[in-house]
């Protein structure tokens, strides 16, 4: 972003159901208001952008995707790639200083390559998998009425920002709170979570029930992935979200902070590991700078 061209951003999405309209209306919206231009594209196409040699066409990339996962109703969730390329790319455009803001069920995206559990802050598994040398059971959800609390009313990320209400989807998954910058938590009456892979399997759990570590209460937070600002947002499950003032103020502020030159100066100095899928050193045991 200069002086005299605005802020472009890039929306991907494409791996799971989203409803498209009420998404771009908001973005829309959010572009018009601060003067900026964004363009859409579609997994598994969005990966041709997503390379080292177009670094600066794009301010800021906004993910709403969930890359990597083969989802299909009455099957069990399958891990697709990536591949060595694809992979490459991608920790060659964050090494390079791309900013990027992921948002709700991004979370679970490349559920093949450990390391990219490490560039969010965190992993929604839809299946069991092992991560960082631990056995993690699928990860649960559950819809709630909830309270989105500021705890870092400091931060670029949440000016203007006051605890607001929403109505939207929990998880109950790994998330890397030593690594990352807390920015909001959710405070939400006691609920019991649904287990993710019988629930897209179809069939009901046999043996022993479903249990899971408990859940943490953040629900967006900032970190750096190589030397790009990150910001990872929780909520965004559908239209009602999409339409609450305060969550879009939280986007443009998500959008504008990881596209800002103390972003990238925050970033350059707190920077960490990309480790490919080929690289066997565990990346819960880097020291963080």
């Amino acid at each position: 972003m200069t002086a005299d061209r605005p802020l472009r951003l890039l929306a991907v999405t494409g791996g799971h159901r989203l409803d498209l309209d009420a998404f771009t209306d908001m973005l829309a919206a959010i572009c018009a208001e601060r003067g900026w231009a964004f363009a859409h594209a579609v997994q598994p196409a969005a990966q041709d952008w997503l390379g080292p040699e177009h670094r600066g066409l794009f301010d800021a990339v906004l993910c709403h995707d969930v890359p990597g996962l083969s989802l299909r109703r009455g099957t069990a969730p399958e891990p697709v790639g990536p591949s060595p390329s694809v992979a490459r790319r991608l920790a060659d455009l964050l090494r390079g200083g791309q900013g990027f803001v992921f948002l709700h069920h991004a979370l679970a995206g490349w559920p093949g390559w450990p390391g990219w559990a490490d560039v969010l802050g965190g992993r929604y598994h839809y299946a069991p998998a092992e991560l960082h040398g631990t056995r993690w059971p699928d990860s649960g959800f559950r819809y709630a009425d909830y309270t989105a609390r500021v705890i870092h009313p400091g931060h670029p990320v949440c000016a203007g920002i006051e605890d607001f209400g929403l109505s939207d989807e929990l998880y109950s998954c790994p998330v890397f709170e030593s690594d990352i910058v807390g920015l909001l938590r959710a405070v939400a009456p006691p609920g019991p979570f649904r287990e993710t892979f019988h629930e897209v399997l179809g069939t009901p759990r046999q043996g022993a029930p479903w249990q899971h570590p408990p859940a943490s209460d953040l629900i967006a937070w900032a970190k750096a992935a190589g030397a790009s600002p990150i910001v990872y947002i929780q909520p965004g499950d559908g239209p009602a979200t999409f339409a609450t003032a305060m969550y879009r103020r939280l986007i443009g502020n998500a959008v504008a902070w990881v596209s800002s030159p103390d972003a990238h100066a925050w970033a350059a100095h707190h920077p960490t590991e990309v480790v490919l899928p080929s690289d066997r050193r565990d990346p819960a045991r880097r020291d963080p700078a």
